[in-house]
């Protein structure tokens, strides 16, 4: 074959993954890994729908894209191979993809993740009949932990994204997309070690040479940038971000070499977009991503221009987001939206003045969510109390009138959520008060 999804010679580093390579995992992988839906994607806060569609691999059997390599990799295992058992580190989603496809062949599986694992995750992984090992703080110390035990045990090592085979399964997404939307000029999907979206090249690229591959990471483990930029693998430190999926200190070597022959490109973006993308997805799409699968549309929000210039996917490449996770998601998603109000006042420690300052509130339509009554607060005058209340609002202009008619009715408030204005003085004193 010929164009960018093409081998390249062993000059750049040996034999790479071909479109044969993942046409051939899509046959293997099939009857076994869903064929995930892809759909337009609705309006999202300043960004226009039209053009943009969710490929979503959240709705796969293990809820994320992983079990297509492990499918395929643990297919090309040699009987022996396969009865000796495998052995893989994964911050969750590979430890799911490779249980799960372990089982269906009868093979024994280990699995060491990190001990800052996703309990969901842990637990998953447990149910579907794979030992779990707990070590090491983060994914690159429990795959030298899984390194040394494929020689103390004779296990058979499965890569979570730097082998061929993996890559050729993760690929299959990339075909998918192409085959279903045969106009597609983008295709955005998160970055840890790289497997998915140097799979997604490959598949994508050879069918359609002229699709964009938009690569996206969080800024805690912000590498794929640099290693686009000198042609290596960079390695970073401990990564630092909410978005486990994604939170590894390097790509592969293997998907380096496939990004760049694919000309990939990269994006960084924050934490708190990466949250609010998951609200949004929740809210609009009705869709469930854990942080790794809604990176792309945090890269939406943080530059929509991306979308620019023809129909644009978001591979959502997980959805496996932990529980007690949600609900921060929730409230920063819902801050970022301006749908919660904080604010402070010092107040008259008087009988009636609480009820005074909560019916500004209701007057306003604004939900009280919590509420502190502080009469120990350092700041406060020896006869006034500090109140902290958060409202719940319709928008971030709600909220500006509510501030707005707190000031009217004479008390000093100050915002303390990201909407904040700092001390907002009332229009006139509160009577009595010197």
């Amino acid at each position: 074959m010929t164009g960018p999804g093409a081998a390249a010679s062993s000059a750049s580093g040996g034999p790479m993954v071909t479109l044969a390579d993942v046409q051939r995992a899509a046959r293997e992988i099939a009857g076994t890994v869903h064929r995930t839906p892809m759909i337009p994607a609705p309006e999202f806060p300043g960004i226009a729908a039209k053009g943009i569609y969710l490929k979503l691999e959240n709705l796969q059997r293990t809820g994320a894209f992983k079990l297509r390599g492990a499918t395929n990799k643990i297919a090309h295992l040699t009987a022996e191979e396969g009865k000796r058992g495998v052995i893989a580190a994964s911050a969750g989603n590979h430890a799911q993809g490779v249980a799960w496809a372990a089982r269906a062949k009868g093979i024994p599986a280990t699995i060491v993740m990190a001990r800052s694992a996703s309990p969901l995750k842990v637990r998953s992984t447990r149910e579907l009949g794979a030992k779990v090992v707990l070590f090491g703080s983060d994914y690159d110390e429990a795959n030298e932990e899984a390194l040394r035990r494929v020689s103390s045990e004779g296990l058979t090592y499965i890569p979570a994204f730097d082998d061929a085979a993996v890559i050729a399964g993760q690929g299959t997404v990339g075909l998918e997309i192409v085959e279903d939307l045969p106009a597609v000029r983008r295709i955005i999907v998160g970055v840890g070690g790289g497997g998915l979206a140097a799979g997604i090249a490959v598949g994508a690229r050879g069918l359609k040479p002229d699709v964009e591959i938009i690569c996206t990471q969080p800024q805690g483990s912000d590498t794929l940038r640099a290693s686009l930029s000198e042609g290596r693998v960079v390695v970073g430190g401990r990564p630092a971000t909410f978005a486990d999926g994604l939170a590894t200190r390097h790509v592969g070597n293997l998907p380096l070499r496939l990004l760049l022959a694919n000309q990939a490109k990269s994006v960084v973006v924050d934490d708190r977009t990466i949250a609010r993308a998951c609200f949004l997805l929740l809210e609009h799409a009705k869709v469930l991503a854990e942080g790794a699968g809604a990176i792309p549309l945090a890269a939406l929000l943080a530059d929509p221009a991306l979308a620019e210039g023809g129909p644009t996917v978001l591979v959502i490449s997980g959805g496996n987001l932990d529980p007690f996770l949600i609900d921060r998601v929730l409230f920063v998603g819902l801050a970022a939206e301006g749908r919660l109000l904080r604010l402070t006042a010092s107040v008259p420690d008087a009988p009636g003045r609480l009820v005074e300052f909560l019916t500004v509130a209701a007057e306003a339509n604004a939900n009280v969510r919590h509420i502190v009554h502080d009469r120990d607060a350092a700041a406060r005058g020896p006869r006034d109390v500090t109140i902290a209340v958060e409202l719940e609002v319709r928008d971030a202009e709600h909220g500006r009138e509510i501030v707005d008619r707190f000031v009217e009715r004479g008390w000093a408030v100050r915002r303390t959520d990201d909407g904040n204005a700092g001390v907002r003085e009332p229009v006139n004193r509160l009577p009595g008060i010197d």
